[in-house]
């Protein structure tokens, strides 16, 4: 359904309502979400003033947490417990071998081992339900909180977590609430499978380790976010005992606003290599806009904080800590993608226009000042210049509230580029035709250029991995930041449904395409540098333009087999 938007003022009709999918999406103003979100952002309330709307509206009284609802949670927390208990015995005893010769050969001992309450999942289907689990009740919740899953009609649950460290997550209350399972070694599933979101786990908000940090995070004001939680183990094992890290999915805003009651200073110590540095720029755009001090701190590449925490001993570990980068500078380094004074005007507009999306986030006039002021001083550019750009006529991503209604659909922030556009598509047709999922091991070998599209990857395959729905409506109602919601949701909401058979066909070609546009980047960024600044310039030049070629005739001769 298509009609004018509520939420800006617009002649020709561009919001969309999908009735399938259960959402709603503005082409003009970028508006998004579910029913909960349409009522909270019109009537302009809180969510749960939004639900008594909806109820009012709907006639459907809202149902007030009764004695049974208190009793089914308390229930929940039990069968929880009750499945740590059985993986700490797992992993003590003849089954827990394999996992014990793997945690030691990782430095992980038996006192580590029990500190962090480290338990084993033994492979096989049926150990929870009648060994652990005996009531009804308790397989009801078991099934709520994802520790076993519906089998086919007439045979028993099984176990969801099956030859795995299990690694137990706790509220800030010491209750446990979920747990991600690590595979040994190497493997093709997924490294990490984590707990499914229930009504006592909401991962968008929830720390690893917090529980335990929160003391030493309070006393120095200063938390410090890794990405794994062997990384978690390895820092804290070397005195540094305020480390935590997110649940399987990148930093939200309700992370950071979590945060913000226990820390003033948020260190961000993260891999060096491509995605560590997006996860980097990702959370320290977050804190930056919640207003909460952050440094980022990155490893040598190929390096994570296991690793250095087991090369460095503590006082060489806590010297590289010093080595921090203030948010504010990363994040305009990143966002300028190396361009420089010496760069071409083409990349440096690039770059402008990189940062100016960037600062749409912003409300106070000095912080865009600021962040503009090092963008112009990076780029060789007077202030005035890039001030001038950005809140004149032609900087399209300028304050829309100082636009009068004549200029506003003249001023409105133009759609995503090729390349973006190719990879959301990925991310569309994947939320639409789970079976594509079947591509992820290619999928993760990809180099997203876009950081929304990388971001939504991690999101989704970690829902899929974890056997969670993945759907257009699941992802909108999620608890991921807006901004990457309204990138993804012009993909979702159209309604072009396609067979099996022709959407791997189109899924290839796009995958195809995303290659070709990583390697046309490598050649612009190899053009637009000096060769005298890398000695092997031209050969790498060489190189992308043969794998060009060569990927070029690969998809001549697909295209050519499909006709």
């Amino acid at each position: 359904m298509v009609g004018l938007c509520p939420f800006h003022q617009e002649k020709s009709p561009s919001f969309n309502v999908s009735i399938d999918k259960q959402f709603y999406h503005c082409f003009g103003c970028k508006a998004s979400g579910d029913l909960f979100q349409f009522v909270m952002s019109y009537e302009r309330v809180d969510f749960q003033r939004a639900k008594e709307i909806l109820s009012e509206y709907a006639g459907i009284p809202i149902q007030e947490k009764a004695k049974e609802e208190v009793e089914r949670t308390e229930t929940l927390y039990k069968v929880n417990k009750k499945a740590l208990l059985f993986f700490q015995e797992n992993l003590r005893g003849p089954q827990g071998l394999a996992a014990r010769e793997y945690l030691n050969s990782r430095d992980i001992g038996e006192e580590i081992q029990k500190s962090f309450q480290l338990g084993y999942a033994p492979g096989g289907y049926n150990h929870l339900t009648g060994k652990v689990f005996n009531t009804k009740e308790e397989i009801h919740a078991a099934l709520e909180v994802g520790l076993i899953r519906e089998s086919e009609k007439g045979k028993e649950p099984y176990d969801f977590f099956r030859d795995r460290i299990m690694f137990p997550v706790f509220d800030l209350s010491g209750r446990v609430i979920a747990f991600s399972g690590r595979i040994l070694g190497p493997g093709k599933e997924s490294k990490y499978v984590n707990s499914p979101a229930s009504s006592i786990f909401d991962k968008g908000r929830t720390f690893y380790h917090l529980h335990q940090a929160k003391e030493s995070i309070q006393k120095s004001r200063t938390s410090i976010l890794v990405e794994g939680y062997l990384d978690v183990i390895g820092l804290v094992d070397k005195g540094l005992e305020n480390t935590v890290a997110c649940m399987g999915t990148a930093v939200t805003e309700n992370h950071i606003r979590t945060m913000k009651k226990f820390s003033d200073k948020f260190l961000l110590v993260l891999d060096g290599d491509s995605a560590g540095r997006k996860g980097a720029l990702h959370a320290a755009e977050l804190c930056l806009k919640e207003g909460l001090d952050c440094f980022v701190i990155l490893l040598p590449e190929g390096k994570d904080p296991f690793d250095i925490s087991k090369e460095l001993n503590r006082q060489e570990l806590h010297k590289l800590l010093e080595n921090q980068i203030p948010a504010s500078s990363f994040v305009v380094e990143e966002l300028l993608d190396k361009a420089d004074s010496r760069a071409l005007p083409e990349k440096k507009r690039r770059a402008l226009d990189n940062l100016y999306q960037f600062l749409k986030g912003f409300n106070r006039d000095s912080d865009k000042e600021f962040f503009l002021s090092l963008g112009a001083r990076r780029l060789g550019i007077s202030m005035d210049a890039v001030l001038r750009d950005y809140k004149g006529g032609g900087a399209k991503f300028a304050n829309p509230k100082s636009d009068n209604n004549k200029d506003k659909s003249a001023k409105r922030v133009s759609g995503p580029n090729p390349a973006e556009k190719c990879e959301r598509e990925i991310i569309a047709l994947l939320v639409k035709a789970n079976h594509l999922f079947r591509f992820s091991e290619e999928l993760s070998g990809l180099e997203f250029l876009d950081s929304k599209s990388a971001f939504l990857w991690d999101f989704i395959y970690t829902r899929y991995a974890s056997e969670e729905e993945v759907s257009p409506a699941s992802v909108i109602s999620s608890e991921i930041p807006n901004e990457f919601k309204e990138s993804i949701a012009p993909f979702l909401i159209s309604e072009a449904d396609m067979s099996p058979e022709d959407s791997v066909k189109v899924f290839r070609g796009l995958l195809n395409q995303q290659k070709l546009f990583v390697i046309d980047k490598r050649m612009e960024e190899l053009d637009s540098g000096s060769p005298l600044d890398d000695p092997e310039h031209f050969t790498k030049l060489a190189y992308y333009k043969t794998e060009k070629a060569k990927l070029l005739e690969f998809i001549r001769s697909e295209n050519s087999g499909v006709r």
